[in-house]
């Protein structure tokens, strides 16, 4: 009853002409498509720039991108939760969503996946609060846009915190297997 109540509270409570303007530009952002992007340009300007610190950042971001959302994939696929403008009534919707399940929130998967891989390697003050702040303002449009629930926005966030931690952790192993993987292909080919 809570998940309601707050999503109602976010959706209806809080609406306001600034907000109904500003959340469906603002929650397109977060998007596993903007996230790629972001992180194919990225890998892209470093290579030309020879930054392979900055590729090597980028290429864990996309790791932790690909494996937050192929595990919300799963999620939506396996659980199917309605979204609110279908369950309920009186939903204040901002966007055209096409996919039937909410659950997880794959925006907030996708945000939270990339950005914290940025906050768990810079450990900077300033910005992991900006990185952070964004983080959160892309999961509150998704409940504000009438697309989530709360609690999918919830289960969004710890699936991205967790596969960037993953990524963080794991790093040197993960670019060792890739690195692998790429020599027997060169060897192949």
């Amino acid at each position: 009853m809570i998940n309601i109540d707050l999503f109602y509270f976010i959706n209806h409570t809080l609406q306001n002409p600034l907000f109904d303007f500003i959340m469906p530009f603002l929650t397109e952002l977060g998007s596993f498509v903007a996230m790629l992007a972001a992180c194919l340009i990225v890998i892209i300007l470093s290579v030309i720039y020879k930054k392979p610190h900055i590729k090597r950042i980028a290429l864990l971001c996309l790791f932790s991108l690909l494996l937050a959302d192929g595990i919300a994939l799963i999620l939506k696929s396996t659980i199917l939760e309605p979204r609110p403008f279908v369950a309920l009534d009186n939903v204040h919707l901002l966007v055209v969503e096409n996919d039937p399940s909410a659950f997880p929130s794959g925006h907030t998967t996708s945000t939270f996946a990339v950005l914290s891989v940025l906050v768990f390697k810079f450990k900077h003050n300033l910005w992991s609060a900006v990185l952070i702040l964004f983080s959160i303002v892309i999961g509150f449009s998704r409940i504000y846009v009438g697309v989530h629930y709360p609690l999918d926005v919830l289960a969004g966030c710890i699936i991205g915190v967790l596969s960037a931690y993953f990524a963080y952790r794991y790093e040197d192993k993960i670019f060792s297997f890739f690195n692998g993987v790429v020599g027997v292909f060169k060897k192949i080919v």
